[in-house]
């Protein structure tokens, strides 16, 4: 019974959202645009299908990132995986500004799903102590100082570049839904979204059995060696997939999974699509709202949406019990 209310509500507010942002639009001399416009149809669907695939794919690289860690407060932001995209694709624009060539869409995704690993890694090395393994608390401060780093190399890297290119690479660092996505992104993206979510689905029993001991997973039969280097792997693959097409965005994937467990339990067979349509849902959201907030000189970034919206959101689901449905 509860699983049917859960799935009801997320339905019901994931059309809920993707109705506000077909409805809702902002032009580019700055008028609120309310109701269907069949002429602006092509724009505001671009921006749904990237928001919807970019919060899934963020959600689930914070749910992966929380079963593996057994921590609450993993997501690919807090960890630095977004900072390490972002960083390896600021340094990559750089270096082929000065080589005169242009960092293609693929070679995009690649190189921060490479910052993305290194940043990750960075946070279990310096998180883990001998005596008592990965320290939840531990994790998190390198975590912030990793992410902190990493930020400061993307902003010196941007600063290393021209205005002529500096300007788009800063409006990419805010975070930003694009209405006209770049195709091959896009179906880069996509195509890590399927396998990730695929192969999360598939092996929702044993991210059951990695919330008990090493000793209690391995005793069920889980290769625990494994599956965390797949789901480095994957939660780094899609944190940069997603940053490649909208750039780094707080929040999302630390909000999605307690939303969906808090609605439908912590089996992860419930608990993986349950993410995919939460994070969509809240992104596509996100951009519908940073539409009717008027700004000067241009539109507003849609990761101070995020941010703004995602700290309380993350502390009223604390307030009202989802670590315990997390741990439970």
């Amino acid at each position: 019974m509860r699983s049917a209310r859960g799935w009801i509500a997320l339905l019901v507010i994931a059309v809920a959202c993707v109705a506000a942002r077909l409805l809702v639009a902002r032009s580019l001399d700055g008028t609120l645009q309310l109701g269907w416009q069949a002429d602006a149809a092509a724009w505001r669907l671009g921006a749904v299908t990237s928001g919807a695939a970019a919060g899934a794919a963020l959600a689930l690289s914070g749910l992966l990132l929380q079963s593996m860690l057994r921590n609450p407060l993993a997501s690919p932001f807090v960890l630095g995986l977004s900072g390490g995209a972002q960083a390896a694709m600021t340094l990559a624009a750089l270096l082929a500004w000065k080589a005169g060539a242009q960092v293609s869409p693929a070679a995009s995704v690649v190189v921060g799903c490479a910052g993305s690993m290194v940043a990750l890694l960075l946070c279990i090395a310096f998180g883990r102590s001998r005596e008592r393994g990965l320290d939840p608390v531990s994790l998190v401060l390198a975590g912030v100082v990793v992410a902190a780093m990493l930020g400061a190399v993307a902003t010196l890297c941007e600063w290393m570049l021209p205005p002529s290119e500096r300007a788009a690479v800063h409006a990419w660092g805010l975070g930003r839904v694009p209405e006209a996505p770049s195709t091959a992104l896009l179906v880069a993206l996509l195509l890590v979204l399927g396998v990730a979510a695929v192969g999360a689905w598939s092996g929702g029993r044993a991210l059951d059995a990695m919330q008990l001991s090493d000793d209690e997973a391995r005793a069920v039969g889980v290769p625990l060696a494994g599956m965390r280097w797949s789901i480095v792997l994957g939660a780094s693959a899609l944190a940069a997939a997603a940053t490649a097409l909208c750039g780094p965005l707080a929040f999302v994937g630390l909000v999605a999974p307690h939303a969906a467990r808090g609605l439908l339990g912590g089996a992860h067979r419930q608990t993986v699509p349950a993410t995919l349509l939460v994070g969509a849902a809240l992104l596509v959201l996100a951009d519908a709202t940073r539409a009717i907030i008027p700004v000067e000189g241009g539109r507003l970034p849609v990761g101070v949406v995020c941010a703004l919206a995602g700290g309380p959101a993350f502390l009223m689901l604390l307030r009202r019990g989802a670590v315990g449905a997390w741990r439970a």
